[in-house]
């Protein structure tokens, strides 16, 4: 990647007040230990049942505390945090900036090959955010709510194998589930990318044989790769011969850091 690309579906949350650390520690799938001045966390807020409700980056400054989180969801993560807050020294207010995909950012914790993320006030030249996108598709990186739904665990979109959680920092919101599926691979569904040589369609059902093998979730800017959420049994070291709903040829890609 040469040139910045304006991360315009993101936006800041400064958490200030004397229990904003131990808050975040007690609900999040992270550690908070490792949020620092220039090292991210990446992060999950989960429902008790374990499914996925947010996911977020967190990050330090000289002023405290931020969430790098996503804009069109940000009023419903603050009111989920708002429930849990009880009596907790903590708040929660919008911070001015703007995130960008940038070499001279922060590294991003999910993947090393991820572009590192940079925090501006200023307004920088960049690429538009379909840029980025079509980058984590081809990673096999779920983007927020283009490729996370809330009926999905955080195996179920590959968030356990992505530095979202943390098993040995003690509770979190749903961690008897989420543990119990790690622990015990109960994982029936992954997130891969697929491509074909006609666009796609999101909601888009893949099938083998016949069979419904899962569905396309998030798609490229030209819509010829997507990432799709297929049944663990398409990994096969004979994986079957997918296909659209409507009988498109689709290629597989498996990426590395999924077992």
């Amino acid at each position: 990647m040469n040139n910045p690309i304006h991360l315009s579906d993101r936006c800041l949350v400064r958490v200030a007040g004397d229990d904003a650390r131990d808050f975040l520690q007690n609900v999040i799938t992270n550690d908070m230990k490792h949020a620092g001045v220039g090292r991210l966390v990446y992060s999950c807020l989960l429902m008790p049942q374990g499914f996925v409700l947010h996911d977020f980056f967190i990050g330090q400054d000289d002023a405290g505390y931020f969430l790098d989180c996503e804009t069109a969801r940000v009023d419903d993560l603050l009111r989920r945090f708002a429930i849990f807050k009880l009596r907790a020294k903590v708040s929660f207010t919008r911070k001015a900036g703007n995130v960008y995909a940038d070499s001279r950012g922060i590294a991003d914790p999910r993947l090393a090959t991820l572009p590192p993320r940079l925090y501006a006030t200023e307004t920088i030249e960049a690429e538009p955010v379909a840029a980025y996108h079509d980058i984590c598709i081809r990673k096999t990186i779920p983007c927020g709510s283009l490729a996370i739904t809330e009926r999905d665990t955080m195996a179920d979109v590959n968030l356990d194998l992505l530095n979202a959680v943390a098993w040995d920092k003690g509770c979190f919101i749903g961690q008897e589930v989420a543990a119990r599926m790690y622990n015990l691979s109960k994982a029936k569904r992954r997130i891969v990318t697929i491509n074909s040589a006609t666009p796609m369609a999101a909601g888009a059902k893949v099938v083998a044989d016949g069979k419904d093998m899962g569905e396309v979730r998030q798609l490229s800017s030209d819509g010829l790769f997507a990432l799709a959420q297929l049944k663990v049994a398409v990994l096969a070291e004979n994986p079957p011969i997918l296909q659209t709903g409507e009988g498109q040829p689709l290629a597989l890609s498996v990426p590395d850091y999924l077992p």
